[in-house]
């Protein structure tokens, strides 16, 4: 055999680039696809060769999907296309679900293309069923992720639970409180926690609303809200402390500082303690601590003939007459008072920045946040105290499942 012809090869949803109808021995010609089509390895054209026996193989065109775009959803895989009935699982965004209400979905590569669009809405949160006697506000339609409902009791009612909640991508949490017409009752002493101490003097009684805060022990992380509530007599759900393993390593290098003698490992919980060397002065905390593994940002040491002066503000009052605009060493403290306002505030000048930052911005208080959400499979988190900002809660699972983002919620602006 010399030649090959183009009679005897059939290429089902492809054809041959060239219109020759013999091709010479070791001859090599491409093949290309028809749209929606690939070849085995995913390409829109491959090549065969005449051979002594016929051509090469027999060139294959499979149906094909392009990865599809996705509008506010992720996939594990990262596969550029997918061969006829691959599914492709994809997960929302936080905030958003699919047209079934679901955080989750999967479409198929059919003959058409893909079964459906890889595509999340953002949910929103309706006005939910209330007690009779609850006012919510602010009142709408409907509230997205993020908003933040508060409530308070009409007709002398006395409140019990949260004084707000937070719309989630799994609703509303935490869960809604209840208006009461009679006196609530007050709780007994809150419960030990394992491995772990209350930090409040002990007392007999605890009024409704009162709250408690606990601590774990050395060594012990803490997993859930460090406060609880008696809330009508009885406490919202305790914390729990878990052994943390993971140790640190080497404690960083600090140039020009000393380290007093500490003994490795250094286990969650420790700290280590720097000073600095004469004609150095320290900026930041002189401790740092082991957290889960890693220790926490070490100060500098910098040299005291270097450290930066602070400016002079508007805010100030005048330093002789006239008023000089002078600047101000390291660790001066300076007292001022804000227009209309009796109290004084201070800030510190901390290497060329004053601590905290002065200024009289005080109609933009930060908010504190509602009470922690109640997150779905993750160990029950009743309380209904309300954080502030930039304060932390770490969450823990629920047994046999496994946390996907962050071990941590932090209250961030309300």
């Amino acid at each position: 055999l010399e030649t090959c012809s183009k009679s005897n090869i059939r290429i089902e949803n492809g054809f041959l680039s060239e219109s020759t109808f013999t091709y010479p021995l070791n001859k090599q010609t491409e093949y290309k696809c028809k749209p929606g089509y690939v070849t085995a390895d995913g390409k829109t054209s491959g090549l065969i060769t005449c051979l002594q026996n016929g051509w090469s193989a027999q060139p294959v065109c499979i149906k094909s999907c392009d990865r599809p775009v996705f509008e506010k959803a992720r996939v594990k895989s990262d596969g550029t296309w997918f061969r006829l009935n691959d599914r492709l699982d994809y997960e929302c965004v936080d905030g958003y679900e699919n047209r079934d209400g679901r955080t989750t979905g999967s479409i198929v590569c059919s003959q058409d293309g893909w079964s459906d669009k890889a595509a999340c809405y953002e949910r929103e949160c309706s006005i939910p069923e209330m007690d009779p006697y609850l006012n919510a506000y602010p009142r709408k339609e409907t509230y997205k992720v993020g908003d933040v409902l508060k409530f308070s009791c009409s007709q002398g009612r006395i409140m019990v639970g949260a004084d707000s909640v937070q719309c989630y991508h799994f609703g509303w949490s935490p869960k809604l409180p209840t208006c009461k017409v009679k006196k609530v009752k007050s709780c007994a002493l809150p419960p030990e926690l394992p491995n772990g101490k209350r930090k409040e003097i002990h007392k007999e009684e605890y009024a409704h609303n009162e709250v408690v805060e606990y601590a774990c022990n050395p060594r012990f992380l803490m997993k859930g809200s460090h406060k609880i509530q008696c809330v009508d007599g009885e406490w919202t759900a305790l914390p729990v402390c878990i052994e943390e393993k993971r140790t640190c390593g080497d404690i960083p290098d600090l140039d020009h500082a000393d380290i007093k003698p500490s003994v490795p490992p250094y286990h969650h919980g420790d700290s280590v303690e720097f000073s600095c060397r004469e004609a150095f002065t320290m900026i930041g905390p002189r401790f740092i601590t082991c957290i889960s593994g890693e220790w926490t940002q070490p100060p500098q040491c910098i040299a005291t003939d270097e450290l930066r002066k602070c400016k002079w503000s508007t805010l100030f009052p005048p330093e002789g007459k006239p008023a000089r605009r002078i600047e101000y060493d390291h660790s001066t403290n300076k007292s001022y008072q804000c227009r209309g306002k009796s109290e004084h505030k201070h800030s510190i000048c901390i290497n060329g920045k004053w601590d905290p930052k002065v200024d009289c911005k005080e109609d933009a208080q930060i908010q504190p946040c509602p009470p922690p959400p109640q997150i779905p499979n993750a160990r029950d988190m009743t309380t209904t105290v309300k954080y502030q900002d930039g304060e932390k809660i770490s969450i823990l699972c629920k047994e046999n499942y496994l946390i996907q983002d962050a071990e941590e919620i932090v209250c961030k602006d309300g």
